[in-house]
């Protein structure tokens, strides 16, 4: 396999491209700094459209646009769409409020008579996250399921796995914030004191038909209002693009965690406050939602951690004669990159977060060395030239 340079690993990326998938090149930490071992979106992609080695090879042609790959990206680098988060969230609120949704597979549908007018239809249960399955309870709806009847013949069975891990995360978030619902998957609609018994697919969703057509009758003013009423605070950001001063990296929080913290904002405060975010489609090393930072005495301050941080966590920050990190939790989506890059290996990623400060999106400061100890460091310039040469992939 041919190593390719930063040019080339970001036109790679850009090939999966499509109507199914959204690419964020720049996000991706494994083209921000040659030391990242991320190869989540290879590790499940199902038909090997994507492929880790010394570089990457992607084949748009195998893509079937499942969105797993969207789904355990950690930074958002990829998105899915048709439907998009957003989209999905839409049709849930517009929805009668307090009904239950029933979400499917192509597959699934198939072999039961394809009645997608009462269920919600994805391209793969494993392309599902957090942010749609606790949003949907955020918006009102009082029973999930996730039905994988058809997963176990499915030749992409990897997103049943990668759904399943996903329930169980959300269903211990939302009892970590006193929420009653809960979240279901398997082959049959459970039946208890919070459900009806209704067979599968008498979720009162809408087909994607049904949703554009309704939407084409809504004014843009309505749109606008459903749209902002699903983010609320986070409203704002969504609007932000890639924008970065000279000589920084473009920072982006992915909208999925732009969706959660909407959708957490609106239960109230946590009555679990102490979190376990570990676990997850990325296994106990690197799975969960978010992971606490800290630094031993080996830190040199180099804010390094803070310069390559994709999503703005970590922010590089001087308070008089000392420089250290500003770290906002609510923004950390754990993707360990900065504990990967520390020359150092100064960087401690706890699993055990305080969910409140989730909650406030409260900012620690870290302060670590005298702002004079590196002075190479006060000569932008020069700390271009050291983080390029360090940290990009070389072209041969």
């Amino acid at each position: 396999m041919l190593r390719l340079g930063l040019d080339g690993l970001v036109d790679s990326l850009t090939h999966l491209e499509s109507r199914a998938i959204h690419v964020y090149p720049q996000q991706c930490s494994r083209l921000r700094h040659r030391r990242s071992t991320c190869t989540q979106c290879a590790d499940h992609c199902p038909v090997q459209a994507i492929v880790w080695g010394e570089s990457v090879e992607v084949d748009p042609d195998k893509c079937t646009g499942c969105g797993i790959c969207a789904g355990v990206c950690p930074i958002g680098a990829l998105e899915a769409q048709t439907p998009t988060n957003m989209e999905l969230l839409t049709r849930i609120q517009l929805a009668k409020e307090g009904a239950s949704v029933t979400f499917v597979c192509p597959r699934y549908l198939e072999a039961r008579g394809g009645d997608t007018d009462r269920c919600i239809q994805v391209n793969c249960l494993g392309r599902l996250d957090e942010s749609i399955l606790v949003g949907a309870v955020s918006l009102g709806v009082q029973a999930i399921w996730l039905m994988d009847g058809a997963c176990q013949e499915c030749p992409y069975a990897v997103g049943r796995a990668v759904a399943a891990q996903v329930v169980q995360r959300a269903n211990t978030l939302l009892q970590a914030f006193g929420v009653p619902q809960w979240i279901f998957i398997g082959p049959q609609l459970p039946v208890g004191p919070n459900t009806a018994a209704q067979p599968p697919g008498a979720a009162e969703g809408l087909s994607r038909r049904a949703f554009f057509s309704l939407l084409a009758r809504e004014t843009a003013k309505t749109a606008a209002v459903t749209v902002e009423s699903i983010l609320g605070s986070q409203g704002a950001q969504a609007k932000e693009g890639q924008v970065s001063k000279k000589g920084e990296l473009p920072v982006r929080l992915p909208t999925k965690r732009r969706l959660l913290l909407a959708a957490l904002k609106r239960f109230g405060r946590p009555v679990a406050p102490r979190f376990e975010a570990d676990g997850g489609p990325f296994g106990p090393a690197q799975g969960g939602l978010w992971a606490q930072f800290g630094f031993k005495e080996t830190c040199t301050g180099c804010q390094m951690c803070a310069f390559f941080c994709p999503t703005g966590a970590l922010s590089k920050i001087e308070e008089g004669d000392k420089a250290g990190v500003a770290f906002r939790i609510s923004h950390c989506t754990n993707c360990r990159l900065c504990q990967e890059i520390c020359y150092r290996e100064a960087v401690v990623l706890s699993s055990a977060v305080d969910l409140s400060k989730v909650f406030d999106d409260a900012v620690d400061v870290l302060l670590m060395r005298e702002a004079d100890a590196a002075p190479w460091l006060a000569s932008p310039e020069e700390k271009i030239k050291r983080l390029m040469e360090s940290a990009y992939r070389k072209n041969d």
